[in-house]
């Protein structure tokens, strides 16, 4: 079962195709630009922009433009790509792909004082500006859209789940996990899944399946969805 927005789901599939697999596409996560927040500040003024995700590089470019002499961050490689493929240069990006490895590089390489922009969605966490704050940069954490809930999915991920149709469920964010089990409001949610091997893009989606009672069975040690599937082939060649 891929979990993705609709709009991503399509990368993954083909990865699974491409190992041979067959992909339920269920998507349990959508998104909804906030338009025209960017025109509320002077992007000029800012000496760093940094990106955490694929999503933030799309609605932001929707509505502006990276200005010139303003350096760029990105949190990992697929929001890396994203901006490739705008043609923007990337100034920093770092080896751990999640929040605090972001922190430990900008303290690296930006100056105290710097003002930080993170066009974001709403759902971020709060760890990345609040680090940021403390080692003194000035911080605008500008939620530019919002993660949502399709609710068009219940009765395709019931049917999956009760009729025990798929082999596997991916988690590629923690926002799929929590949808996932609003959309379900299942009783006793961990008989149902037994049987069915669970892999989460990383250690943030691991925490947030651990909080409602349900271990993965694979994390893999890099943070993509590439990664993911090698250590689901990994984990079944045991």
């Amino acid at each position: 079962m891929v979990t993705r927005a609709r709009e991503q789901a399509t990368s993954f599939t083909k990865l699974i195709e491409e190992k041979e697999g067959i992909s339920i596409e269920i998507p349990l996560i959508s998104f909804e630009s906030r338009n025209q927040l960017l025109n509320s500040i002077t992007l000029s003024e800012y000496s760093w922009i940094v990106f955490t995700s694929a999503n933030g590089v799309r609605f932001f470019l929707k509505q502006a433009k990276v200005p010139k002499g303003v350096k760029v961050a990105a949190v990992g490689s697929k929001t890396a790509k994203a901006l490739k493929r705008y043609g923007i240069e990337i100034n920093l990006m770092p080896k751990d792909f999640i929040a605090e490895g972001l922190v430990a590089a900008l303290s690296r390489k930006a100056d105290p004082n710097e003002k930080i922009l993170l066009p974001r969605g709403n759902l971020g966490r709060a760890v990345l500006p609040g680090q940021l704050r403390d080692l003194g940069f000035h911080v605008t954490d500008l939620p530019i859209y919002d993660t949502v809930i399709p609710y068009e999915s219940r009765a395709a991920l019931k049917k999956v789940i009760e009729e025990r149709e798929c082999d596997v469920i991916t988690f590629t964010s923690s926002s799929t996990v929590h949808h996932f089990n609003q959309l379900l409001q299942a009783e006793n949610l961990k008989d149902k899944l037994k049987g069915i091997t669970i892999v989460v893009i990383g250690p943030i989606t691991e925490k947030t399946l651990l909080s409602y009672g349900i271990v993965p069975q694979v994390v893999p040690d890099q943070y993509t969805i590439e990664g993911m599937l090698d250590s689901l082939e990994r984990f079944f060649e045991k």
